[in-house]
């Protein structure tokens, strides 16, 4: 069999898996569009808490800025972390990985001609695909509703520095969420580690605040950091804070940890199978 010819029976093989997924998702479509749209009630909290910040601070006379970020930028802010976060963030990946490997669970994947990891990229992607085919409809009125907060209209470059940073933040999350749930193959039982790595992970990718309010040496450190793909760049890219003479190094960093995740979720993957006792299943 030619190259050519292995490689388009692998597409479809994934393709299949793709739209299987995809269309039984859709059929929960309605869960999708509510929880697209009450996702944002959080929003509303944190602008008035930011409100409470900014007001407080002009009160007692300090600089209206918080780490060269006004109240709108804020707000602006914590509203593109859906949109970043709609793309990094891959529920369930880590638990069902781990359950297929403590169960047993994966021996029905490795007696089929399947990647078992792009197994997993192709359902998750699928959820993606639906998730933003029902975003692109309810995110559009709520953001035209805070347009006053957007003072920033972004390049060209911006844009597809943007759309590049989405496509970093969903390779780590994808990768990082693999290698920690394959952490199973050494540790049967990692539920409780799950929940402080989901912790740190939220902290570390900008989700509770921009890292750019952070104390200057924690920032640094944070800079190189892959957590932040996840986050914070794709919305401070977007929102112009990103000079764009720096983009490209921004970009680059991004990709060199892409590297280095996928080496490493591949060597995790080849070492787990080696203890994997394929018990269960």
């Amino acid at each position: 069999m030619s190259e050519a010819v292995r490689a388009k029976s692998a597409f479809h093989k994934y393709w299949i898996i793709l739209s299987t997924r995809t269309q039984e998702d859709m059929a929960y479509r309605a869960n999708y569009v509510f929880g697209a749209i009450f996702r944002f009630l959080p929003l509303v909290t944190m602008i008035f808490l930011w409100w409470a910040i900014y007001d407080g601070r002009k009160t007692s006379g300090a600089s209206p800025l918080i780490g060269g970020m006004s109240y709108e930028d804020m707000v602006v802010y914590n509203a593109l972390m859906y949109v970043a976060r709609g793309f990094s963030s891959v529920p369930g990946t880590m638990s069902d990985i781990s359950k297929d490997v403590k169960d047993g669970l994966l021996n029905r994947y490795l007696i089929k001609p399947i990647n078992y990891l792009w197994y997993q990229v192709m359902y998750r992607l699928a959820h993606k695909l639906v998730f933003w085919y029902i975003a692109l409809l309810t995110f559009p009125p709520i953001f035209f509703l805070m347009r006053r907060y957007f003072t920033h209209w972004p390049t060209l470059w911006e844009c597809g520095a943007f759309v590049v940073s989405l496509f970093i933040a969903f390779s780590i999350g994808m990768l990082f969420c693999s290698m920690i749930g394959m952490l199973a193959f050494w540790f049967l039982e990692i539920s409780g580690f799950l929940f402080v790595v989901m912790m740190l992970e939220f902290f570390m990718s900008g989700q509770l605040i921009p890292l750019n309010i952070l104390p200057a040496y924690l920032h640094q450190v944070l800079f190189f950091s892959p957590f932040g793909y996840e986050g914070y760049w794709p919305c401070v890219i977007l929102m112009g804070k990103v000079p764009e003479d720096q983009l490209l190094q921004v970009l680059l960093i991004g990709f060199v940890w892409v590297g280095i995740f996928y080496g490493l979720s591949r060597l995790m993957w080849k070492q787990g199978l080696k203890r994997y006792s394929a018990v269960g299943g």
